[in-house]
C-alpha cells in the first residue's frame, strides 16, 4: 500500500495523488512484532460479539506502542505491538505503526472481520477542531500533525483521535467498572497523574482548565517544588518519578532491601518491579506504598469535593501493577472520599486493566450511539496526559 504524498515541511498532503514511497523510508527495520496466536481477552459481563465488526486501535506509548483489533463487545481479537522511533521526522516516526496497522488490516481480512475505523490515543495534548496532536513529547515530530487527515486518506476509514486518559474512561465507562455510573471520574497514575471525567454518559472537557491540570492540585503547602514551580503537587507525590526518588532516597539512606540487588543487577526501575518486592515484604516498598496511599488520599478528597462523581476509578501502571496492594490502599481511600460528599462513593480499581485505552478508542467507531459527545465546543484544548 503506497503513503499519501505528504509534504512534510508544511504537514500537508494530497489526497488524490500518491507518490512512491523512497527506498530509505522502506528500508527502516521491521520494528513492530507480533503475537503468533490470536489473544482473545473477553471483558467481564461482556458477551461475543454477534457480527463481524471490529476496530483497529493504536495506543501510542514510549519504547513500544500497542495495536489491536477490538470488536463490538469490548474484546480483543488480535494484538500486536509496534516500536517507539525517538527522534525522526513524523513520516518515518509513524512508519512502524503504519506496518502494524496493515497487518491488522490482513489479520482481519483473512479471519473475515471488518475493519470499521482507526482508533488512535496519545499521550499528550490535541485540539478536537483541527484534529491534531498538540503536544507529544515523546515525538515532537507529530506536534501539530494532521494524523486524522492522513490516516482517513491512507485507509478510506473513519479515525478518532484521543488522549489516553479520555480513551481509558471510554472504556471502562462503557465495559469496565464506570458501567451505570452518571457521573465517574478516572484517575491514572503513570509518568504523571491524569483524570478524565464523565457526566450523564458525556467526557467533559472542562473549561476551568481543573480536569486538565489535575497534576498540579496541591496537597501540600511544604512539599517539593513541581516541574509547574508550585510546591507540593500531588504529582510530586505519587507520579512515577516521586516514587522511583522515594526508593532512591532510601537507597541513600542504607535502608536494607532487596530493591538494591535488582537495581544493582541492572534491572530496570518499574511499578512491577516493586510491586513484587512489595508482595514479598520487603520493607522499603511498603513504606514507599504507604506514602502513596497517604497521598492519593488527600488528593482524593480534593478530586470529590470538585468533581462530586458517584464513583471514582483508579488505574495506570503505578497501581495496576499489584490489585493486592490497591486493596491495602481500598478503604481509606474510600473513606476519605465519603467524607467530603452527603453520599458514599465507589472507589475501585480500573477492571480492563492496561487494554483500557486501547479498548476505548475504538467506542465511537463500534457503538451504536454514533459520534462521543463532549459538553465543550470542539475548539476546546483536551486535558493532559497521564504519560508526560
Amino acid at each position: 500500500m503506497l503513503l499519501t504524498n505528504v509534504l512534510i515541511a508544511r504537514y500537508t498532503f494530497n489526497a488524490n495523488s500518491v507518490a512512491i514511497v523512497p527506498v530509505a523510508l522502506l528500508n527502516i527495520e521491521r520494528t513492530f512484532y507480533i503475537y503468533t496466536r490470536i489473544i482473545r481477552f473477553q471483558v467481564p459481563n461482556q458477551r461475543k460479539a454477534s457480527d463481524k465488526s471490529v476496530a483497529i486501535a493504536l495506543e501510542i506509548a514510549g519504547s513500544q506502542s500497542a495495536l489491536a483489533l477490538v470488536d463490538r463487545g469490548g474484546v480483543i481479537r488480535h494484538r500486536c505491538y509496534a516500536k517507539t522511533l525517538w527522534g525522526r521526522p513524523a513520516i518515518a516516526s509513524l512508519e512502524p505503526y503504519l506496518r502494524a496497522i496493515e497487518y491488522l488490516f490482513a489479520h482481519a481480512k483473512a479471519e473475515g472481520w471488518r475493519v470499521r475505523g482507526l482508533g488512535v490515543s496519545i499521550p499528550g495534548t490535541l485540539d478536537q477542531l483541527s484534529r491534531r496532536p498538540l503536544t507529544i513529547p515523546i515525538l515532537p515530530s507529530l506536534n501539530d500533525f494532521p494524523l486524522c487527515d492522513l490516516l482517513e486518506a491512507r485507509y478510506d476509514l473513519p479515525v478518532c483521535l484521543h488522549v489516553d486518559v479520555d480513551a481509558a474512561l471510554l472504556g471502562e465507562y462503557h465495559y469496565g467498572a464506570g458501567k451505570g455510573y452518571h457521573r465517574l471520574l478516572y484517575l491514572t497514575l503513570n509518568a504523571v497523574v491524569g483524570a478524565a471525567l464523565f457526566i450523564d454518559g458525556q467526557l467533559e472537557r472542562s473549561p476551568h482548565a481543573s480536569v486538565g491540570h489535575i497534576s498540579h492540585v496541591p496537597v501540600s503547602a511544604n512539599g517539593p517544588r513541581c516541574s509547574c514551580g508550585k510546591r507540593g503537587c500531588i504529582n510530586s507525590f505519587v507520579s512515577l518519578d516521586a516514587i522511583q526518588k522515594m526508593v532512591q532516597r532510601a537507597l541513600r539512606r542504607g535502608e536494607e532491601t532487596s530493591l538494591a540487588q535488582r537495581l544493582n543487577n541492572r534491572e530496570y526501575f518499574s511499578p512491577q518491579l516493586l510491586a513484587e518486592e512489595a508482595v514479598r515484604g520487603d520493607a522499603v516498598a511498603l513504606q514507599v506504598y504507604a506514602e502513596v496511599g497517604r497521598w492519593l488520599s488527600e488528593a482524593t478528597a480534593r478530586y470529590i469535593a470538585l468533581f462530586e462523581p458517584h464513583a471514582l476509578i483508579l488505574g495506570g501502571s503505578v497501581l495496576n501493577a499489584s490489585e493486592y496492594l490497591f486493596a491495602s490502599m481500598q478503604s481509606t481511600l474510600t473513606m476519605h472520599a465519603s467524607t467530603s460528599v452527603d453520599t458514599p462513593i465507589k472507589v475501585v480499581l480500573a477492571h480492563l486493566g492496561n487494554d483500557a485505552g486501547l479498548i476505548g478508542t475504538t467506542v465511537p467507531l463500534l457503538q451504536n450511539s454514533g459520534k462521543l459527545k463532549t459538553s465543550m465546543p470542539a475548539s476546546s484544548l483536551s486535558p493532559v496526559s497521564s504519560e508526560q
